[in-house]
Order: structure tokens, then C-alpha cells, then sequence
């Protein structure tokens, strides 16, 4: 009796503070029934309806790094109607951006880990089964997979990038592993939190099955996937290889373009969860910098597309003669899709093969890829006379084009810093008024908001 009150008490935190942590949220608990607020897993199965939540794909932690990011521009006027502070004030890189006010992307984020703790804690007083051991390790490997990943989206914002020399020491993020809403974490350095992180997804890869039939719950592609990532921003070439690879190998579908109708308003409506190259599901809602009565996508950026590349008539339109954006695989303007695919592992795998000096294997995954978004008549193969500058060059464009508006650029940006030859200060430009975000400037790393510092005592990020 008394571990069931005190799992109950504990639910119940957790149900309230999760709540709380979003108070547009607060009129609709409390329109809550009570008694739905009282249910307490038991099974399996009620732990694993937790992650049926569809907070656990939904609102990932990529919303400062896309309004911070260069893909875009909006003008002033457009700029100055933006009411929420922290995309108005994120647009331009100022010293202060939250203005008092919470931050979704932290907030969302350790909602998650919230979640995946509780269920961990719930999971582990189940005994395993000869009958429940699958289930079981699935749920367990889905609660590593679901913090470990919004672990490693919260440090492309709010953390230094990861450089070996210097992680023992740089500030991480509060690695919560309890549902213990009462204990107060600060922050471990940048070098525990990857070490979580690693062993977080590494657990998920050896406990998840192979297959899904639903590509919003992980796999053992996904977790793979996004290892895979964690390894390339590391700049551990190997590793990140070899995951990609053996994601690649349990899902190797790509998306042929050529068979789509890239003429609609919104070219994958009828796509959406059921896309065959989507390894795992996941978006955000539409930053309202990024809407398209405001949005102007990045000359350069619109012009790198080839007139025989599909993805150009995919991905944009025109809306009162401005290029827009149209592409997301969360089939509607309200929502940017930040999950995993296929041409993603494609590209991890092409440049780690182009920086680890493999490029007959790099010319080989880019093929495979063009093939499926370049006019069929019209496509032609990467030759093998490519350099090796050359051929990384290609690797990085094709990896902005095509994940475009995914969560990935700003941790593009982040790791590419460190490379003269690729590294770029960011520049927009209000009223006649110049922004910059300099190569090695502090701003790169997003402030922890206000109320998380008054509430934790957690140290502050320079600005």
C-alpha cells in the first residue's frame, strides 16, 4: 500500500510539473477529469502508453537553433510584428533573449527526460519474463533513446561545441536521471553530458528491435541515427560512420521525387508518417519568424539548387514574391518535421567517408541520393575525379539542401566553426541597423533561461 501512495504522489508530480513547465497549458489540466489524473501504471503496456504522448515527438528542442540559424531573412517591418521575445530577440543574437519569459525548447526538453525517468523508475520494480522480455527492453531501450536525444539537442542550444581538449571542463547541462522533481541538479561539465548521452543511445541500440511498424515509437535505426549525429558533431569520424551504416542496413529506403507531385501547395501532405525513408518521426511547431507571411529563404541558399533538381520545386514556392518554404515531412505550415531519414545517414556517412579519405564510398551514398531528387532524364553520377576538398564541399551543400529546416543547421554551424574553411560569422541586417554573430563569439551558446537560473541556482553561459 505504501509504495503504491508513493508511486501515485510521485505520478502526480510528475503530471503537475509537466504542466506547469508550460503554462499555456495550466486551463487545460485543470479542465482534466480528476480521476484521470489518479491512474497509475501498473503493466507494461500503461508504461509504454507514457510514450504514446505525442509530447514525446512533438516540440523537440531545435526552435532557437532554426530562429538563429542562416537559411532564412525576414525584413524589418515583418521582424518588428513579432511578438514573442525570444524569436525576436533570438533573430538577432542580442545579449538578452528570453526577456523573463520561459524557454520551450528547455522547458519541453527536460519534460521529456521527465517522462523517460518516470518510466525507467516504473519499468525496473517490473521483474522480466521469459514473456515480457521484449516488450520490456523496448520500453526501457525507448526511455535511453528518448533522453539521451533530448539530451543531445539541449547541448547544441545551450552548451559550448563539444571539443575534446577542453570538454572535462566546459559547462554541460543538469543531468537529471530521476523523476525526483525535489532534487536540485547543477551542471555537469560538457564531457559528462556526452558521456550520458552515449551510453543513453548505446543502451537504446542494444534494447530496441530492429523493426517498427509505427515510425513514431524508435527503433533500432533511430537510435543508430541519432548516435550517429552525436558522433559526427563530436568530429569522431569512425563511430559516426559505422552507426550511420548499420542504419543504413535496417533502413535503406530513399524517397524517389521523381514520383511525387511537386506542384502542390504542400508537397507532402499525403506522405507524412507513412514516408518510406522517415526512420523516426518527430517536429516542432512553426517558430512564427519562420512563417510564411514573414519568411524569405537565403538567396544563396534557394540559387545552390540545380534547375533539374527536384527539390527545388519540392521544397519552395513563391507567396507575394517571396521563395518560401513548403517542404516539411510534417505535412502542414503549422509544423517543421526534425526527425531522422535515410538521406540523412546518407550524408553522415558520405562526409565521414570523405574526411576519413574514402571517397569512391562517399561518391557512392551522394549518388545514391542525387539519383532520387534529381529529373531522371537529367541526372548525372559524381564522377571519381573529384577532389577531396571538392568532394567535401558537395557533401556539406547537399546536406543543407536537404535537410533543410530539420533542426540541424545550427549544429552544423556550431562544429563547422572550428574549421577555417568552412566557418562563416553570421550577418543580418534591421532597418540599417548590423547584426553579427561572430565565429568566436560567447553567442553561440544560448542562455539558460531566467527562471531555470532563479529557480536552480545553475551557473549562467556567458553572453
Amino acid at each position: 500500500m505504501k509504495n503504491m501512495i508513493a508511486k501515485k504522489g510521485t505520478l502526480l508530480l510528475l503530471v503537475i510539473m509537466a504542466i506547469l513547465l508550460q503554462s499555456s497549458c495550466m486551463k487545460e489540466f485543470l479542465e482534466v477529469k480528476r480521476d484521470k489524473s489518479q491512474i497509475i501504471p501498473v503493466t507494461l503496456e500503461d508504461y509504454r502508453s507514457i510514450f504514446e504522448n505525442n509530447k514525446m515527438n512533438y516540440y523537440t528542442p531545435h526552435l532557437l537553433g532554426e530562429v538563429s540559424s542562416d537559411d532564412y531573412y525576414i525584413h524589418f517591418e515583418q521582424w518588428e510584428a513579432v511578438t514573442d521575445p525570444t524569436y525576436r530577440n533570438g533573430y538577432i543574437w542580442a545579449d538578452e533573449i528570453f526577456e523573463g519569459e520561459p524557454s520551450l525548447d528547455w522547458n519541453f526538453g527536460y519534460e521529456k527526460i521527465l517522462y523517460a525517468n518516470f518510466v525507467l523508475e516504473g519499468v525496473a520494480d517490473i521483474r522480466e519474463t521469459p514473456i515480457n522480455k521484449v516488450l520490456r527492453d523496448e520500453i526501457i531501450g525507448a526511455a535511453h533513446f528518448f533522453r539521451g536525444s533530448t539530451l543531445f539537442y539541449l547541448a547544441q542550444l545551450f552548451c559550448k561545441q563539444y571539443n575534446a581538449t577542453t570538454a572535462h571542463t566546459d559547462l554541460g547541462l543538469p543531468l537529471r536521471t530521476t523523476s525526483n522533481i525535489n532534487e536540485n541538479y547543477q551542471r555537469a561539465t560538457l564531457e559528462e553530458t556526452y558521456d550520458l548521452i552515449i551510453s543513453d543511445l548505446e543502451i537504446a541500440v542494444a534494447l530496441l528491435p530492429p523493426a517498427m511498424s509505427l515510425n513514431t515509437r524508435p527503433y533500432r535505426a533511430a537510435a543508430l541515427g541519432v548516435l550517429a549525429n552525436v558522433y559526427l558533431q563530436m568530429g569522431r569520424y569512425e563511430a559516426a560512420q559505422d552507426c550511420a551504416d548499420r542504419a543504413i542496413l535496417i533502413a535503406p529506403d530513399v524517397l524517389d521525387y521523381n514520383e511525387i507531385d511537386t506542384s502542390l501547395n504542400m508537397t507532402f501532405p499525403i506522405y507524412g508518417r507513412a514516408n518510406q525513408e522517415i526512420v523516426f518521426y518527430s517536429h516542432i511547431i512553426t517558430p512564427s519568424v519562420l512563417a510564411n507571411s514573414r519568411l524569405n529563404i537565403d538567396s544563396v541558399l534557394f540559387n545552390s539548387y540545380d534547375m533539374n533538381d527536384l527539390r527545388k520545386p519540392a521544397f519552395f514556392f513563391v507567396n507575394s514574391g517571396r521563395n518560401v518554404f513548403k517542404g516539411t515531412y510534417a505535412g502542414s505550415p503549422s509544423f517543421l518535421f526534425t526527425g531522422i531519414t535515410t538521406p540523412e545517414l546518407l550524408l553522415v556517412r558520405a562526409e565521414c567517408n570523405v574526411r576519413l579519405g574514402n571517397s569512391k564510398e562517399a561518391i557512392a551514398d551522394l549518388n545514391t541520393l542525387l539519383s532520387k531528387r534529381f529529373r531522371s532524364e537529367r541526372f548525372e553520377p559524381l564522377g571519381n575525379d573529384l577532389s577531396q576538398r571538392e568532394l567535401l564541399e558537395i557533401a556539406l551543400s547537399e546536406r543543407r539542401k536537404e535537410l533543410l529546416y530539420r533542426g540541424r543547421r545550427w549544429n552544423d554551424l556550431k562544429r563547422l566553426s572550428a574549421d577555417p574553411e568552412f566557418s562563416k560569422p553570421l550577418i543580418r541586417v534591421l532597418n540599417g541597423v548590423r547584426y553579427e554573430l561572430d565565429i568566436n563569439s560567447d553567442k553561440w551558446v544560448l542562455p539558460i533561461p531566467p527562471d531555470v537560473i532563479n529557480l536552480g541556482g545553475i551557473r549562467q553561459n556567458n553572453r
